[in-house]
């Protein structure tokens, strides 16, 4: 697993499964839902950042896009650094 990103469906389940991560995840999409709710609100940018690499912040934002799907939003997905090195 070394070389895999959040993608994988084995680091996706070890990143989502670990502590805080539902909870960080739900919190993003009640801040999302209440921005989009908002009064000429058409569009919410949302950015995933991780310090390590392509794992975390991959995971997390699937997971979040799917939450939105699953609630009628249209999606959109841009992993920046998906392809880079893992920082040690």
């Amino acid at each position: 697993m070394l070389h895999s990103n959040g993608l994988d469906p084995q680091v996706r389940d070890y990143v989502l499964a670990t502590s805080g991560a539902d909870q960080l995840i739900d919190r993003s999409l009640n801040r999302a839902l209440a921005l989009l709710a908002l009064p000429n609100q058409h569009r919410v940018d949302i950015h995933v950042l991780c310090g390590g690499g392509p794992r975390r912040s991959v995971a997390v934002a699937e997971e979040l896009a799917t939450r939105l799907r699953a609630v009628g939003y249209g999606v959109e997905i841009e992993h920046l650094h998906i392809d880079r090195p893992i920082l040690r």
